[in-house]
């Protein structure tokens, strides 16, 4: 065999093409966009696929609480960046608009709380999950967790229930707001995550949801 039928060897800090073909094809999907391609579990279509709707009331509950919380996250924007524009522009200054975005966000970390407790959302930690996958053990776990969840939520609503009127007669700063209203929040918030968490248990032998971004967005 002569030098000249013998495959060329590849060029020194030249990629292999065959490797590169993959790249390539998915360049050609993006076409000219300047993001590169992501393949995360959030953005992945096998994300809920699969797995049972939620009961109506669950899913009105839901909605409910997203249609708040991207109101209450509305006027956080609002006072934050009516706040900044008062810094450079002191004559429409307003003292109130950083109360409102402070107490907005409080609002709304209270009135998501049963959404991301029933959507999986919040922080968790899976140490016995991967361990009883599969097995009865596994839907024994999720229902004592469920369990101790109903009993948080509700010991913690109390408490909020407690608040609103020992707070009631304080207000605000700014807004001369009685502080008692973010504990109605509070107490909404921790009322839901009971729901939730109670919905979880006859349902403990199917898949979870998981926290789905597009329907926040939605």
């Amino acid at each position: 065999m002569t030098d000249e039928e013998r495959d060329p060897e590849p060029e020194p800090g030249r990629p292999d093409e065959s490797e590169d073909a993959p790249r390539k094809g998915t360049e050609a999907v993006l076409g000219d966009s300047i993001y590169p391609h992501t393949s995360t579990f959030y953005a992945g279509p096998e994300l809920n696929t699969g797995v049972p709707a939620d009961p109506v009331f669950i899913r009105v509950l839901s909605k409910v609480e997203i249609t708040i919380g991207v109101a209450l996250f509305a006027l956080i924007v609002f006072g934050t960046m009516y706040q900044v524009l008062g810094r450079y522009f002191p004559s429409i200054g307003w003292v109130g608009a950083g109360e409102v975005a402070l107490m907005s966000m409080i609002a709304m970390t209270f009135i998501t709380t049963g959404y991301l407790v029933g959507k999986n959302g919040h922080i968790v930690l899976e140490i016995f999950d991967e361990m009883l996958a599969g097995t009865r053990l596994f839907i024994a776990l999720r229902v004592v967790s469920a369990v101790i969840m109903v009993a948080t939520s509700l010991a913690l609503a109390y408490e909020a229930f407690v608040k609103i009127e020992a707070e009631w007669g304080r207000l605000s700063a700014a807004l001369h707001m009685p502080v008692g209203v973010l504990y109605l929040f509070a107490l909404v918030g921790f009322l839901s995550a009971a729901i939730h968490s109670g919905f979880k248990i006859p349902y403990a032998n199917r898949p979870e949801r998981k926290l789905d971004i597009g329907e926040m967005e939605g």
